[in-house]
């Protein structure tokens, strides 16, 4: 059973983003699939391991375009996206000391994280481009 479902309506008008986006989207439906038939500790571990490295690139990517472009809301974006690691490396924790965690938690909070996020703080990030007429150039990354 897929739990988190990709709409056009999550589309942000950047393909990179967007393909980001769908990736996590992926991500999510893995981890519930391997919740759903109890997948050992460590499969799930790794899964949100590799999860949260997908994330921290994709965070990366957004907030070096937030600071190309001087986005006003940066710092309370950038607190977000914080907070949501906070949360995964938690996870990635307790699953490293073997403690269960509840599946339908884990998937029901990263996919509702995920589409609130999108529909909400990137897409007043992509309106303020927008708005701005600044297209989305690669950001400037620092190693």
């Amino acid at each position: 059973m897929t739990i988190a479902h990709w709409h056009n309506d999550y589309c942000t008008g950047d393909d990179r983003i967007d393909r980001e986006h769908q990736t996590l989207f992926d991500m999510v439906n893995a981890l519930h699939h391997a919740l759903e038939r109890s997948a050992p500790l460590l499969e799930l571990r790794d899964l949100l391991t590799t999860m949260a490295t997908h994330t921290v690139e994709h965070f990366r990517h957004e907030e070096a375009l937030m600071q190309d472009h001087q986005y006003p809301g940066y710092a309370r974006h950038k607190q977000v996206h914080d907070n949501l690691l906070a949360k995964v490396n938690s996870l990635i924790n307790r699953l490293e000391r073997g403690e269960a965690v509840l599946g339908s938690e884990v998937t029901a909070c990263l996919t509702e994280w995920l589409a609130h996020h999108i529909r909400g703080e990137d897409q007043s990030m992509i309106r303020f481009f927008q708005a701005q007429n600044q297209t989305l150039l690669q950001p400037t990354l620092n190693p």
